[in-house]
């Protein structure tokens, strides 16, 4: 019976209806409220009822937040250097640059680069950097500084930080700095670094310790008032990184009032 005369699916015939693997369906089904019922250990599903599910659905609710996020940063790009300057400095660079994980011979993706602050700052170490980033207008103002500076082996990509155009197990390092409170799901952009690390690669995140200070949220767009102690961790153990290192970052004098910062690096 082809699969438009039946009304009552199993989970191969719901996936194929929507499109997707059942990898990705089984996925669907646990993080929203799908139509279905289990019958023994067997997953039944209502053709219209799937149909209707979907056809109900809003795509604006999946995509405006982030959405915002990109918009802020392409209006902020020139004078982002000077914002956030505010919130963090050079200790970031420096604590990456004397992990002892940078090497001359090495490929090195930065997952929203920004401006490039820090694809500049370790351009120098490694033999290349390719600079992920999901506002154009940023990476626009990165490849103007890498140009004034000399830089000439930074490489731009226009990417969500989730689905990144590059093959399996590519890069050697992935640094992430100031990225991961910017988008809804940061477990899933962890899942693409692992995805893209060659085996025995490295990650390094840079991002702020939680905090409550709301006015700053809204005004930096962001997603996430940073992470609880130990979350990031979990997501990076469960991802299937190991040797991970935290570390918090002492904060200068000037910036005291400030949410916190911390580090972590692990390995695939």
């Amino acid at each position: 019976m082809a699969l438009l005369d039946k009304e009552i699916l199993n989970m191969e015939e719901a996936a194929e209806l929507f499109g997707v693997s059942v990898k990705t369906f089984i996925k669907l089904l646990k993080e929203e409220k799908v139509p279905a019922r289990k019958i023994g250990r067997e997953w039944r599903f209502s053709r219209k009822a799937l149909i209707d599910w979907i056809s109900a659905g809003d795509s604006q609710a999946y995509s405006s937040s982030e959405a915002d996020v990109k918009e802020f940063f392409n209006k902020v790009a020139p004078e982002w250097e000077k914002i956030s300057k505010d919130y963090y400095d050079e200790t970031i660079s420096s604590k990456l640059i004397q992990s002892g994980i940078l090497k001359k011979g090495m490929t090195v993706l930065d997952m929203g680069a920004g401006d490039g602050y820090l694809s500049r700052a370790i351009a120098g170490h490694v033999n290349k950097v390719i600079a992920v980033d999901i506002s154009a207008a940023m990476l626009k103002e990165l490849t103007k500084k890498a140009k004034s500076s000399k830089i000439n082996n930074i490489a731009v990509l226009e990417a969500d930080g989730i689905d990144v155009p590059l093959e399996d197990s590519c890069i050697d390092v992935i640094c992430s700095s100031m990225f991961l409170h910017h988008i809804e799901e940061p477990q899933n952009s962890i899942k693409e670094m692992y995805r893209l690390l060659k085996k025995g690669g490295s990650v390094f995140i840079a991002d702020f310790t939680e905090h409550n200070d709301l006015e700053m949220k809204e005004k930096m767009h962001d997603i996430w008032c940073g992470f609880p102690d130990g979350v990031m961790e979990k997501w990076l153990e469960d991802t299937g990184f190991k040797n991970i290192k935290f570390e918090k970052i002492k904060k200068p004098d000037e910036q005291m009032d400030k949410p916190g910062i911390f580090i972590l690096t692990a390995e695939k």
